[in-house]
Formats: C-alpha cells, sequence, structure tokens
C-alpha cells in the first residue's frame, strides 16, 4: 500500500515539473513576440523581382527575426544582374545607396554573389557607418572584403559542394552507369565554379558535349578549348570509360550551342546511359528547361530554385531554413551591437535534402535514400506508409475480435432475454388440427419444444419434447440457420409466419423431407409472448411443384431454341444468298458477256456478305462462350486515362473524314480500374463503330469522366446521328434485336457488349432521342479512391 502512494507522489511531481516547464517555454515566446525592436534592414537581391530563386526566404528571415526579438522592416531592392553588366549592376546599386542614405536604415543584407560584389565595389560611405551581412554568397571576392577590414561587413560563404553532390547522386542510383550532366560556363563564376570542379574529380570519368559546328560563335569554342585544358579534352571528345556502375562527368556548355543541336547530344548521350542526371552549381535559367524537357533529374548545390517550381529534385546544400536562422542569428547579434569579431568570410552549415514532389517522378520508393537526408512536401501517406499498414492491421484485427466479443455476449443476452420473457401458458391445442391429417400442433414455453399427440402419428416417434439443440438435430443442414432466424423471427415479430423446411425424423438417415411451419406470436394477459402453430408434411406439394418448374423450364429453353434457330435462319440466310446468287452469275453461262467492272463489283459483293456471314458465326461463338464461362477474363489494374487515351488515337483515322471526333479527358488524372483491357476496348470499339455507322454529319465523341460521389468513372461514346426511338431503348441488348432490319449486322454486338461488362462489375447505360443522337457509357467502380 505504502509503495503504491509513494509511485503516485513522483507521477504528480513529474506532471507539475512538465507543466511547469511548457508554462515557462510559453511565456518565453510571449516576452519575445511582445517586446519586439522595430528595425530597418535592406535587402539587396542579385536578380529581378520576377524571377525565381528567392524562394520563402524573406518570410524565413522575418520569422528567424521576429523569434529573436526584433520586428523586421524590409526595403527590398532587385538588382536585375542577368540584364545589367557589371559595371551597370555596380552604378545600379550605388544610385539604390544614395536613395536609402536619408532613411534609418539599421542593416544593409545583400542575397547572392552579385548583389555582394556589386555593394562592396561602390565603396559608399553608407557602408561605414551600416553593418553589411552577406548571405548565400558562392565565390566571395577575398581581395575586396579585405578593403573592408575594419568595418562591420560580414559574409556566410555558400560555396558549392560538387563532390558530396555526386557522391549523393550515385548513392541514390548504387546500381547503374550514372552521368552527371555539368554546366560549363565562360562567366566569372563559371570559370571560378569550374577552378573548383577540377579539384574535386577524376579527369578520366570527364567527357565533353558539343563539337565545334554546333558553337553559335567560333570564339566560344576556343575559349572552352582553352578553358578545358586540364583535361586534355576537345568538345566532341569523350571517354570510353564504360565500367560496370560507373559514373561520369558530362561537361556541356548549354549557353554556347546551338539549340537544335543541343537537344541532340544531349538525348544522344541519355541513350548511352542507363541513368542521367544535372548537377547545378550556380542558378542558370537557361540550362533548367532543357533538361527538364529530357526528363533529366535536377541536382544542385545551391538554395536557388529549390523548391520553387523548377524541378530540382535535391542536393547537399545550404537551404533556405538554414541560411534564414544563421543569417538572422548573426543579424540579430550585429543590431545588438555585439561584439562579432574574425573571420569576416563565414560557412555555412549544409544538409542533404530531396523534393519528393519531383523524385517521385524517377523513383517511387525511398529504399536508397540515407536516413539523414531531409524530404520536403513529402505525403503523409508516402512518409509513414509502412506504418499505415501495420496499423491498419492492427485495426482490423481488433475490430475483427471485438466484433466477436460483442457478438457473442449479444447471443448469450438474447437467450437469457428470451428465457425470462418465455410464456406461462400457452393454448395446448390449436383448432386447425385435423383427425388423421399431415398436422401436427406444437408450442414453445421456457425453450421446450412440445408437440400433441398428432406428432407420433405423423412421424413415428415417442418423444413428444425437445429442446431447441434437439430440433436442430433433425433439420437439413442447409435450413439449420434457417430454423435458429425462423425461431428468433417468431420471439421479436407479431403475427403469423410461415417457414419452410427440411427435417428427417425417420430412422433411415439423410431420408429428408419438406415440411411447414406455421405460427402466431400473442400475448397473455401478464403481457408475455406465448408462441403455438402448426407443422405440416408437404412433402408430395413440393414434388409437384418442382415437376411444374422443370416442365416450365423445358418449355423456355424449347422456345429459346426455336427462337435462336429462326433469327440464326433469317441472319444467314441473307449474306448466304447474295454469294449464292452472284457467284452462280460468275459462273453460269453468259459470265463472259459480263462487263469486267461489273464482275469485279459481283467478286466485292461476294467477299462483303463472306465477311458479314464470318463475323456473325464469331458473334454467336464469342456470346455462347460467354454464357457457358469458358471464356477466362485477366482483370487487373489498368489506368483508365491511357486505354481512352490509345483508343482515340487508333479511331482517329478511322472516323469519317465528314465527322469530327473530339476526346473528353482530363490527361492528368490516373483513374485505376479494374478490368480486362482487351475485353474492354472490345466494347468501346462496338460503340465508335456504331456510332460511325449511324452518323451522317456533326461529331462524335469519347470521353471519360469521374464520379466522385459514387467512387465510379464513366466512359462514354455520344454521337448526334440519327438516335434511337424511346421504344427501342428497352430491347437493344437483346440478342438478335436490330432497329431495322434491313440493316446489315448480326445484332449481337450490344449483347456482347453487355455481357462482357456486367462480368467487369459495371453497367451500360445509354440516352437517345430521335434526330439529335445517343449516348452509350459504361459505368466502373474505381479500384482507388482519387
Amino acid at each position: 500500500m505504502g509503495k503504491g502512494k509513494l509511485n503516485y507522489k513522483y507521477i504528480l511531481v513529474f506532471i507539475i515539473l512538465l507543466f511547469a516547464f511548457i508554462s515557462g517555454l510559453n511565456y518565453k515566446r510571449w516576452h519575445v513576440t511582445n517586446q519586439l525592436v522595430t528595425k530597418h534592414i535592406s535587402l539587396i537581391y542579385s536578380f529581378s523581382k520576377d524571377e525565381i530563386g528567392y524562394g520563402n526566404i524573406e518570410k524565413l528571415l522575418y520569422n528567424e527575426f521576429r523569434e529573436r526579438g526584433i520586428e523586421p522592416v524590409f526595403d527590398k531592392f532587385y538588382l536585375n544582374s542577368t540584364v545589367l553588366s557589371q559595371g551597370g549592376e555596380i552604378e545600379s546599386v550605388r544610385k539604390y545607396l544614395e536613395l536609402i542614405k536619408s532613411k534609418s536604415i539599421d542593416l544593409i543584407l545583400p542575397i547572392g554573389d552579385q548583389a555582394t560584389f556589386s555593394l562592396l565595389s561602390t565603396h559608399h560611405r553608407l557602408l561605414s557607418s551600416v553593418p553589411v551581412l552577406a548571405c548565400n554568397v558562392h565565390f566571395p571576392d577575398e581581395k575586396l572584403i579585405g578593403e573592408y577590414d575594419t568595418e562591420k561587413v560580414y559574409i556566410l560563404r555558400d560555396t558549392p559542394d560538387l563532390k558530396q553532390n555526386m557522391d549523393f547522386i550515385k548513392t541514390l542510383h548504387p546500381h547503374t552507369n550514372m552521368e552527371v550532366i555539368y554546366n560549363i560556363d565562360m562567366t566569372i563564376l563559371g570559370r571560378r565554379s569550374f577552378d573548383l570542379f577540377t579539384h574535386v574529380v577524376d579527369r578520366k570519368n570527364v567527357k565533353v558535349l558539343g563539337y565545334q559546328k554546333a558553337f553559335t560563335q567560333e570564339c566560344d569554342y576556343e575559349k572552352l578549348k582553352e578553358m578545358i585544358g586540364y583535361f586534355d579534352l576537345m568538345p566532341g571528345a569523350t571517354t570510353n570509360n564504360k565500367k560496370k556502375n560507373a559514373l561520369t562527368i558530362s561537361l556541356c556548355p548549354f549557353r554556347y550551342i546551338k539549340g537544335a543541336s543541343l537537344l541532340v547530344m544531349l538525348e544522344k548521350s541519355k541513350r548511352e546511359q542507363e541513368d542521367q542526371a544535372f548537377l547545378l552549381d550556380k542558378f542558370d535559367m537557361m540550362a533548367i528547361p532543357i533538361v527538364n524537357a529530357l526528363n533529366v533529374p535536377s541536382f544542385s548545390c545551391i538554395r536557388e530554385g529549390f523548391g520553387e517550381k523548377s524541378k530540382i529534385v535535391g542536393g547537399y546544400m545550404a537551404t533556405e531554413e538554414i541560411s534564414a536562422r544563421t543569417a538572422a542569428d548573426l543579424a540579430s547579434r550585429l543590431l545588438r551591437k555585439e561584439k562579432i569579431g574574425m573571420p569576416k568570410i563565414r560557412d555555412l552549415e549544409k544538409e542533404y535534402v530531396l523534393d519528393w514532389t519531383y523524385f517521385s517522378e524517377h523513383s517511387s520508393h525511398t529504399h536508397n535514400v540515407p536516413k539523414d537526408v531531409r524530404i520536403i512536401n513529402y505525403p503523409f501517406y508516402d512518409r509513414y506508409r509502412s506504418e499505415l499498414y501495420l496499423l491498419g492491421g492492427l485495426f482490423v484485427l481488433s475490430f475483427i475480435m471485438l466484433s466477436a466479443g460483442l457478438l457473442h455476449t449479444r447471443r448469450r443476452s438474447l437467450l437469457e432475454h428470451k428465457n425470462l420473457r418465455m410464456l406461462e401458458e400457452v393454448h395446448k391445442r390449436l383448432t386447425l388440427s385435423m383427425d388423421g391429417g399431415q398436422i401436427s400442433l406444437w408450442n414453445i414455453q421456457e425453450g421446450i419444444w412440445e408437440f400433441d399427440e398428432n406428432y407420433s402419428n405423423l412421424l413415428g416417434l415417442e418423444q413428444r419434447k425437445f429442446t431447441r439443440e434437439d430440433i436442430l438435430k433433425y433439420a437439413h443442414p442447409d435450413d439449420v440457420q434457417l430454423l435458429s432466424s425462423f425461431y428468433d423471427t417468431l420471439r421479436q415479430s407479431p403475427g403469423m409466419q410461415i417457414q419452410r423446411m427440411r427435417f428427417c425424423f425417420g430412422k433411415k438417415a439423410k431420408d429428408y423431407q419438406w415440411f411447414e411451419l406455421r405460427c402466431s406470436s400473442i400475448k397473455d394477459a401478464g403481457g408475455k409472448i406465448m408462441l403455438a402453430g402448426i407443422m405440416q408434411n408437404i412433402q408430395e406439394v413440393v414434388e409437384r411443384e418442382q415437376q411444374l418448374i422443370l416442365a416450365k423450364q423445358i418449355a423456355e429453353k424449347a422456345e429459346l431454341k426455336q427462337s435462336f434457330l429462326n433469327n440464326m435462319s433469317h441472319e444467314i440466310r441473307t449474306p448466304l444468298n447474295a454469294i449464292v446468287g452472284f457467284t452462280n452469275l460468275l459462273l453460269g453461262e453468259g459470265a463472259e458477256a459480263i462487263d469486267p467492272e461489273e464482275k469485279a463489283m459481283m467478286l466485292e459483293l461476294v467477299n462483303h456478305n463472306n465477311e458479314l456471314l464470318l463475323k456473325l458465326i464469331n458473334d454467336v461463338l464469342e456470346i455462347s462462350r460467354l454464357d457457358s464461362g469458358n471464356i477466362s477474363f485477366d482483370v487487373k489494374e489498368c489506368d483508365m486515362t491511357g486505354i481512352v487515351k490509345e483508343i482515340y488515337m487508333t479511331y482517329e483515322g478511322l472516323i469519317k473524314p465528314s465527322l469530327q471526333f473530339h476526346l473528353e479527358l482530363d490527361e492528368s488524372i490516373s483513374l485505376p480500374v479494374y478490368i480486362d483491357s482487351l475485353r474492354f476496348t472490345q466494347v468501346l470499339s462496338n460503340f465508335l463503330n456504331n456510332a460511325n455507322k449511324f452518323t451522317e454529319e456533326g461529331a462524335i465523341t469519347l470521353g471519360c469522366k469521374i464520379d466522385s460521389g459514387h467512387h465510379e468513372i464513366c466512359i462514354y461514346v455520344k454521337d448526334t446521328g440519327k438516335g434511337i426511338d424511346e421504344k427501342d431503348l428497352i430491347m437493344i441488348f437483346d440478342r438478335f434485336y436490330k432497329t431495322n432490319e434491313f440493316e446489315q449486322g448480326s445484332g449481337l454486338g450490344l449483347s456482347i457488349c453487355k455481357v462482357i461488362v456486367e462480368r467487369l462489375a459495371g453497367r451500360i447505360e445509354v440516352q437517345s432521342e430521335v434526330g439529335k443522337g445517343s449516348c452509350f457509357a459504361v459505368i466502373l467502380p474505381l479500384a482507388k479512391t482519387i
């Protein structure tokens, strides 16, 4: 007892301490956010306002500053370095500094190499009084920064780590020959990046894409030759190093090669490798669209463009979160006038990241993704798929066990309830008993079935009282459950209940006979239910009924057989008469006098009727196999979007030239269904052939739409043909039925379609109006929730 109280004390103390800790954190956050100091910060971006490269950096900086007790007010300037020259960039920044020198600016925060270089190159006097913190500078000019040795100028360096990124790419594709495409250019940043590149790669694994005629200018070709002299390669040359699971680096001068030649070279290189990846070490809006057009995954050493719909898969980089956190931390210290000290240039931390939105386009699993990789835009289902499956399995198992326990408890409760409410008095006899008849009276009291004296004469048994379990032993195995439910129904439903069942009360095993049980439940004066009824042997009645049913089935089969023979005789006779008639003309007397063109026409008619006769026989055989179940269906999960698109492309050249052929389909959505694609294509082909046959002008539309409410999809063929009369709509799926007996065809096509769709767990719906057209639609259940 003492130990129990001691444990409760420890638990209470733990809860109190936890509450105090959480309250302290909330108070600290409240105190910081409610004691904010306003600071004016100048943000200088390297690119124009409309270009990609900023992401959420400004929003993240704002939040980080607020967490450190600073309410930032940003004054933003966009340098537009992609358009201006180096001198133009410096002059543009100088004018901006002149504009803000009269304002109360507490900190200047340039982002990127161009903004930082241009700002420091102005040597403006404002830089001597206002702290400067440059962020995401990939290649800082150390000589220029040294000129500000005595000023509060600090650089957060984000040097591209090419080696770690190439290792990361190879880790994600461990068992393939991988080609990494590196964008080489002759800009200042490009040369500095290439110099870094030469220190981390093995020259034996490097090749160059491009040849002299592909360059837009001869001078660019010469400069490139000089630039790549370290690798002892020529543009267009390649090493033949094709080891198993090897890594190849391809230098590609995107900026200097003609567009068509560039696409051809990249496509050719793609065919030679098992996998490709594009590695971005500086943000280049010219290279990314080309690589994306070839469906090559892009990786980046820098944060610009990542998570900004530029289809960058991931990389090893200083992400927006790291950059904003580090910049805000150092900036807040500068704004509070803390002593920072050396060094002036500080390296940003980096992390491995992937964007699931684009990574999933090239890989459907994360087996090769290291544990220390952070994945953004990762859907909850994909992130915790294994856990969800396990949780779902446990839930189903728990539900089954709980349901079984509740069902068992309920059955026992019902039995006890019935025993409590059992009749104290019931009528021992019913006036319906007839002397010497095949009827016995019975009643139920306290769970005991009791029969009258006529029972012994009827069944030849001396035992007249049975428990519920005893009476079930005499029932046919297929009727045991029916008898149990009949007993429960009697106690729950007032009025007369009638049920037919089979019992074997004789000495011969399995000598079951049909009996009819009639029972009525009433309440006595005390309000308790009384059950009483009669039991009658109806074996002879049942045998006569079965004879009548068999006779009716035989008559129906005979009628169906005669109808089938009549239809077949009619349908076969028409093409057969044409074949025999024209053949006799061609082979009989006077055949030589027939004009050759007429002979050709006759032969064409004979061939056409042969095809009609063959199609009729094939249709009859196919519907016969469908009826008998001899045709197996290869049902599996298929994408209905792809199937409908493929059928549309097939029939584009088959529809009459006088008709328009439209497709109504959202190709961006995958619609999974369980079907036999070959049989389903047969159904849609029949609809399209009928529409093409009975439409003279207007349009035919093939479409697919989703009904999310009913978890179904509708695939339809709509035309502007002559339409179908309302009285014919209920019969068009009957075998051999045709709205016009003189039209060619077997009349079995729609009947076959109906059988196929029903086998695929679907249904066919038809809408038609005479003179306006028809719409035949197949409704199928979706395999998954969309």
